[in-house]
């Protein structure tokens, strides 16, 4: 059975403190790179399962679009301020 999709709703964070902001962006892009890494695994041993790849795939896409929709939004911030 799908899941039933929920549209988008915005999520406020105090990203003003760049040590804030580090975290976040370090964070995404770390999880991104073990998911990464765990499918990359996953696909070379003796019998991989094709879901488990997807699926550490998948959570690393969302990690790294995330990310770019936070330097997206700042950068439309950052234009809207100016």
């Amino acid at each position: 059975m799908p899941q039933k999709q929920h549209p988008p709703f915005p999520v406020v964070l105090d990203l003003s403190d760049n040590d804030a902001y580090s975290v976040l962006t370090t964070a995404l892009g770390d999880y991104a790179e073990t998911a990464r890494g765990r499918a990359a695994d996953e696909a070379e041993i003796e019998k991989p399962n094709q879901h488990q790849i997807d699926f550490f795939n998948k959570l690393a896409d969302i990690a790294e679009n995330l990310a770019d929709d936070v330097e997206r939004q700042l950068d439309e911030l950052g234009k809207a301020l100016s």
